[in-house]
């Protein structure tokens, strides 16, 4: 990371202590000056039939996976506020749609990042903030294991699983300026996954 961008700063905070996430944003504040872009990608995913899904299995999934987009949205939103600006970028999944059996806690946490993120755009942009999300699935990331990703792709209409850098150009783009009238969308970049799921009518 430092030999990419010498100015960078690399923190760590555990998503769900809410008290830990305070004290990033001090020390962002107090290192960079502030907060410009913010993309919100911790998340944590584990499945429990939803009959035998203990309070604890709900909870600390939720922390992780929305409270935390909540505090952090909230901090950086105050920041930029000040600053005159800035962009919100959080990341779901295509399971804030399409539930996914034994992962009720997951699903509904994203389906909550997605409503989440518009609520922020249409509060925001008064201060020149845009709030998006991308509605992200079939990619290859460690939470997406080698046989699950070649149990998607006969279900992926464009052949493959994503990329990471497939995600990071969007990104990008919504990280820019040239996004600047686009505020409370929610972008799918699945290769077509969702589509899949009605066509094959799987449960993945």
């Amino acid at each position: 990371m430092k030999e990419l961008c010498p100015d960078a700063v690399c923190l760590t905070a555990d998503m769900e202590n809410a008290d830990a996430i305070w004290g990033m944003f001090d020390e962002i504040q107090s290192a960079l000056g502030g907060v410009d872009v913010l993309v919100h990608n911790a998340a944590v995913n584990y499945g429990v039939p939803v009959l035998e899904m203990k309070l604890e299995d709900w909870d600390s999934l939720l922390a992780v996976n929305l409270r935390a987009v909540f505090l952090c949205s909230q901090l950086a939103g105050k920041v930029m506020k000040e600053k005159g600006g800035g962009k919100i970028i959080n990341i779901s999944s295509v399971h804030d749609t399409a539930p996914r059996r034994y992962y009720a806690n997951y699903s509904t946490a994203k389906a909550g990042v997605a409503m989440l993120t518009k609520a922020l755009a249409l509060e925001l942009a008064d201060h020149n903030i845009q709030a998006n999300y991308l509605t992200v699935g079939g990619i290859a990331t460690e939470m997406t294991e080698p046989d699950r990703q070649d149990l998607l792709i006969p279900a992926i209409p464009a052949g493959r699983v994503g990329q990471p850098a497939d995600v990071a150009k969007l990104v990008a783009f919504l990280a820019s300026e040239d996004s600047s009238y686009i505020t409370g969308a929610g972008i799918t970049i699945d290769g077509g996954l969702l589509l899949g799921f009605c066509a094959t009518r799987r449960d993945l």
